[in-house]
């Protein structure tokens, strides 16, 4: 269920390690996806839950 474009990083990530991974799918990518997460993670469960207990939703 991997894609195809994906394949090769994931075997490289499995055989080399998570430096050599890094270094085969590049720094910005890595950090992009560091900041991806961390919006989100931030957004469902801190900012979220807030505005729901204000009542923010409600009208």
């Amino acid at each position: 269920m991997i894609p195809g474009f994906m394949r090769k990083y994931v075997l490289i990530f499995r055989e080399k390690g998570l430096k050599e991974g890094l270094n085969a799918v590049g720094w910005p990518v890595a950090i992009g996806l560091f900041l991806f997460f961390l919006i989100k993670g931030i957004t469902l469960y801190i900012i979220l839950p807030y505005l729901i207990a204000k009542g923010f939703f409600i009208g």
